[in-house]
């Protein structure tokens, strides 16, 4: 069962980052807050700069600037399988399915104790980015266990040659 899972785990990961992080982005601008930089008119000093950076906003329009564009990375990647002739490129783990897989890893847990640790978010919020946090882990470690695990090896073309991520 896992092993059909897994299969399918790489258009779900690319599926679900352009989900989640395109909503992240979505929400972010209806706060009205911007990327995390404002023009300083009021300047003190040449040493404070010409911007007030908010620094965890900017972080996290880079996180979700990074995820959609491996996501779309991801699908360009398919579709050069597919010209190439691989018999399923949906399913074929690429380096930017690997990214997302990673990068989900990494991010989520950090994200998840950061949201579950602070005070500041509602019960509602912090249920729905857990049920984010795992969702996004599970289809990460399924993208590995697709790419290294039992699985196989999720390369599969029609000819002998090597297919590489098309530039």
């Amino acid at each position: 069962m896992v092993q059909r899972a897994a299969r399918f785990s790489a258009p779900a990961i690319v599926l679900w980052s352009l989900f989640v992080w395109g909503n992240r982005l979505r929400n972010m601008r209806a706060d009205g807050e911007g990327i995390g930089l404002v023009r300083n008119d009021e300047l003190v000093s040449e040493t404070e700069g010409r911007f007030n950076v908010d620094e965890p906003r900017v972080v996290a329009v880079l996180l979700a600037v990074f995820f959609i564009a491996a996501a779309l990375w991801a699908i360009r990647s398919a579709y050069g399988l597919w010209r190439d002739g691989a018999s399923d490129p949906l399913t074929c783990v690429t380096g930017a399915v690997l990214a997302l897989a990673v990068a989900n890893l990494v991010v989520w847990p950090v994200r998840a104790y950061g949201i579950l640790g602070s005070d500041e978010w509602s019960g509602a919020f912090k249920a729905v980015h857990t049920l984010l946090a795992v969702i996004s882990v599970v289809l990460g470690l399924l993208v590995l266990f697709h790419r290294y695990g039992r699985a196989g090896n999720s390369r599969s073309v029609r000819n002998s040659q090597s297919v590489a991520d098309p530039v």
